[in-house]
């Protein structure tokens, strides 16, 4: 396992602005403030994100991450933290209300298998447009990696925030159409300059394509099916790639 200690740096950077901007929301938007709420969380994870950018040579980029254990655990451990505290004290609501409660467990599970199967069908173009490779090395480590990212990261912190939050505030001032564009289109925008623009930014395609997805199956069902399309297709990146 490697360890990068200046990679620490990235949390020390991050967390203060981060949870100040956050408690200004919470204190100072009001909640059926949507427009702002959305606009406003946004850029927060806008910035979560792109000071990923300076420590790429350590820690890798999606989806070629660097096997830095360690980082990626605090990282995890922020998105969840940074997650309950998100619904909990921004926004004083239960996960429930956001989108996190299943009718049906199997039901979302059969969705979010089958929301999985577009994507994994773009993925071929994505390899021959970037001239990935597919690595036979599978160890623990990686598998970690995987789970924290894809599981922890994408398929929670991030489907909490994004298809969560933000899209409830945006449904909250827009159509449904227009509230499955405006978030697939944060979401996007808040990846920009994190991903490599390669191919004609073949990455951002896929991603616009995801987004679109995901928020669709949140506006027809709820945000479990997307939490297991999300973090199926990270860990499934992280692990082959």
């Amino acid at each position: 396992m490697s360890f990068t200690a200046t990679n620490l740096l990235y949390f020390v950077i991050v967390l203060p602005p981060t949870c100040a901007f956050f408690y200004c929301i919470s204190r100072f938007v009001k909640r059926d403030s949507h427009l702002q709420r959305a606009l406003l969380i946004s850029i927060a994870l806008f910035f979560v994100r792109i000071m990923l950018v300076p420590f790429a040579g350590s820690i890798g980029v999606m989806p070629h991450v660097q096997p830095e254990l360690l980082f990626y655990c605090l990282l995890a451990a922020f998105g969840v933290g940074f997650s309950v505290w998100s619904v909990k004290s921004l926004e004083k609501q239960t996960f429930a209300f956001f989108g996190w409660h299943s009718g049906d467990f199997k039901k979302d599970v059969l969705i979010g298998v089958i929301g999985l199967l577009p994507l994994l069908a773009f993925l071929p173009v994505v390899y021959f447009s970037t001239h990935l490779t597919i690595s036979s090395e599978f160890t623990a480590e990686r598998l970690v990696i995987a789970c924290t990212f894809g599981l922890a990261l994408g398929g929670f912190f991030e489907e909490v925030m994004f298809r969560g939050i933000i899209q409830f505030h945006v449904g909250r001032i827009a159509t449904k159409r227009r509230e499955i564009a405006y978030t697939a289109v944060i979401f996007v925008l808040t990846h920009v300059g994190y991903l490599p623009f390669d191919a004609f930014g073949i990455y951002y395609w896929f991603l616009l394509i995801m987004a679109i997805e995901l928020s669709y199956v949140r506006s027809r069902y709820s945000v479990v099916p997307c939490s297991i399309i999300h973090g199926g297709i990270v860990f499934l990146l992280i692990m082959l790639v």
